[in-house]
């Protein structure tokens, strides 16, 4: 009983699980880029009425 009570708490098992480190997920890049978000105003702009 004693043992299982040390195996339970995990004094029972004398090696270290050396966890591993995440790996770092890749950069997104982005999709529009500060190059073209003048021509996406423009695209995208409603006209504007002169009076």
């Amino acid at each position: 009983m004693e043992q299982e009570i040390k195996n339970a708490v995990g004094l029972g098992n004398p090696e270290l699980v050396i966890e591993s480190k995440p790996k770092p997920e890749p950069e997104l890049k982005p999709t529009v880029t500060i190059y073209d978000f003048g021509r996406l105003l423009t695209e995208n702009e409603p006209s504007v009425k002169k009076k």
